[in-house]
C-alpha cells in the first residue's frame, strides 16, 4: 500500500516500512488523517478506505475520541444517519467541554 509522505508525517513513531507492508489501514491511520490530516490526506483516505470502513472505525473508537467538528464532518462522509450522528458530536462536546472546565 502506498501511504503518502504527509500521512506517513503523521504517524511520526512508527516505522514508515512497518506501515507500508501493511495490506489494511490500521486504526491509529486513520483516526491520526480524520483529526489532523489536511485535506490532501483525507482525500488519500477515501480513496484507500471505503465508507463501510470509516463507518466501522467512527462506531468502535472515532465517536469517542475525534474533536467535534472533524467528527461532525466524517460521519457526514460515512453516512451515518443523522439522529446518530447529533448525538455522537453532543457527546464530543460535552467530552471537549469537560477539558476546557
Amino acid at each position: 500500500m502506498r501511504i503518502p509522505q504527509s500521512v506517513l508525517d503523521l504517524m511520526w513513531e512508527f516505522d514508515p516500512a512497518g506501515l507500508a507492508a501493511l495490506t489494511e489501514l490500521p486504526d491509529a491511520l486513520i483516526e491520526r488523517v480524520m483529526a489532523r490530516g489536511r485535506w490532501e490526506d483525507m482525500r488519500w483516505l477515501l480513496a484507500a478506505a471505503d465508507r463501510e470502513r470509516l463507518r466501522s472505525y467512527l462506531e468502535r473508537r472515532g465517536a469517542r475520541v475525534l474533536p467535534p467538528r472533524e467528527l461532525r464532518f466524517w460521519l457526514f462522509i460515512a453516512r451515518v444517519p443523522e439522529p446518530q450522528a447529533t448525538a455522537w458530536v453532543s457527546s464530543a462536546r460535552e467530552r471537549e467541554a469537560a477539558w476546557k472546565g
